[in-house]
């Protein structure tokens, strides 16, 4: 009895300190993703002198659900924990034994008298339906403009 009873102890310990394992807390059924800027283009326009009277930005930001991933919105923040985008809807979760899960993407295009400074994807915070959310650090930043 007291061989079974010392694995059983170690699960609820381990399962009791479960949050300490996932920055942020564990949230269930909130979307988990990677993320990707795609197509990037940058063009200019120049008048008859050939000066540059405009650039323009054209890209694709594309969120792949993984495996196991729920139902939510994913929001892109920078730096400083601000919004970048609008919130990318997940109407569908991504069941885990799939191999992959359509993405959901929005291509995005702007144009400017001046060069544009980029703006450093670094996490996204992760909202379940129900309301619990968690910040989550991307691998590595993402410039957007």
């Amino acid at each position: 009895m007291r061989k079974g009873f010392l694995p059983v102890l170690i699960l609820l310990l381990g399962l009791s300190g479960c949050s300490s394992f996932f920055e942020g807390g564990l949230v269930v059924g909130a979307p988990t993703v990677q993320v990707a800027r795609e197509n990037f283009s940058l063009t200019t326009e120049r008048d008859q002198n050939g000066n540059v009277v405009a650039y323009n930005y054209a890209y694709t930001l594309v969120l792949y659900p993984l495996p196991g991933s729920g139902r939510g919105y994913v929001v892109l923040l920078d730096g400083s924990g601000n919004p970048v985008e609008a919130p990318f809807t997940f109407s569908e979760p991504c069941p885990a034994q799939a191999q992959s899960c359509p993405p959901v993407s929005r291509t995005i295009s702007k144009s400017s008298a001046s060069p544009l400074t980029p703006t450093q994807v670094v996490s996204y915070r992760t909202v379940s339906l129900g309301g619990q959310a968690k910040v989550v650090r991307l691998p590595a930043p993402m410039e957007v403009y």
